[in-house]
C-alpha cells in the first residue's frame, strides 16, 4: 500500500497517517515503531516523523522508552474500564442529542448501519463487523452536534484507545444490542437507547473479567 505523503505540513500529515495505522491495527499495541521503516513508507525524513511521534506520545497513543524507542501503548485493563466508563457517558449524551435532531437523513443512515451489521453478522464477516462497530460509534459522536463532545473524544482518543483492546463479547450478543440501540433511537426512546449503550459496555467489561 502506497502511503507516501506530500511535502507539506509533514509532521501533521505524518501524525494523521500514524494515528490511522494505530486505529486500523496496522500498528498493534506493544509494537515498536521502526522510525526508518515508517519514514520510508511515508516518504519523509525522520525530523517531521519524530515531531509527529512526540504529539502521539502526548496523546497517550504511543510511549517512549530511553534507548529502546517508541512503542504503541498497551493499556491496562483498569485504564480500559475507565475508558469505557467515559465512553458510556459520552455516548448516552450523544444518543440524547441525536434524538433531538433526528431527521430522515439520520434515520436512513441508522437503518443502513443496522442492515450492514445484520449482513456482516449473517455472513460471519467478523472483520467487516468490527469495522462497522468503529464507524457506528464515531458516527454517533460526530452526529450528536456537540463540538465539545467531539473535542473530548479527539483530544483524549477515547474511542480510539478503547479499540486497542479487542472486544470479547460474542457478536451474536452484540448484534442484538446494536439493533436495539438503533431501533430505540429511531423510535426516539432516549431511556432505552441509553440503557442499551451502557449495558453493552458492561458486557464488554464482563468479557475481560472472565
Amino acid at each position: 500500500m502506497d502511503i507516501r505523503i506530500e511535502q507539506k505540513s509533514l509532521s501533521n500529515q505524518a501524525y494523521n497517517k500514524i494515528k490511522m495505522l494505530i486505529l486500523d491495527e496496522s500498528l498493534k499495541p506493544g509494537e515498536k515503531i521502526i522510525q526508518e521503516k515508517v519514514a520510508e513508507q511515508l516518504g519523509i525524513s525522520k525530523i517531521p516523523l519524530i515531531q509527529a511521534l512526540h504529539v502521539l506520545q502526548n496523546e497517550r497513543l504511543i510511549e517512549y522508552y530511553p534507548r529502546k524507542g517508541f512503542f504503541v501503548r498497551e493499556i491496562s485493563t483498569k485504564e480500559f474500564f475507565d475508558l469505557l466508563e467515559v465512553r458510556g457517558s459520552m455516548e448516552t449524551l450523544a444518543v440524547e442529542r441525536i434524538i433531538e435532531k433526528l431527521d430522515k437523513a439520520i434515520v436512513q443512515k441508522l437503518i443502513n448501519f443496522k442492515n450492514d451489521f445484520i449482513s456482516a453478522f449473517e455472513k460471519k464477516d467478523v472483520k467487516k463487523y468490527l469495522e462497522l462497530n468503529k464507524q457506528f460509534h464515531y458516527y454517533m459522536i460526530e452526529t450528536a452536534g456537540n463540538s465539545y463532545l467531539i473535542d473530548i473524544n479527539n483530544t483524549f482518543n477515547i474511542l480510539l484507545l478503547s479499540y486497542t483492546k479487542e472486544f470479547r463479547t460474542d457478536i451474536s450478543l452484540s448484534i442484538e444490542y446494536y439493533k436495539n440501540i438503533i431501533d430505540s433511537i429511531i423510535e426516539r426512546d432516549v431511556e432505552k437507547a441509553s440503557n442499551m449503550v451502557v449495558e453493552h459496555l458492561e458486557k464488554v467489561k464482563e468479557g475481560f473479567r472472565k
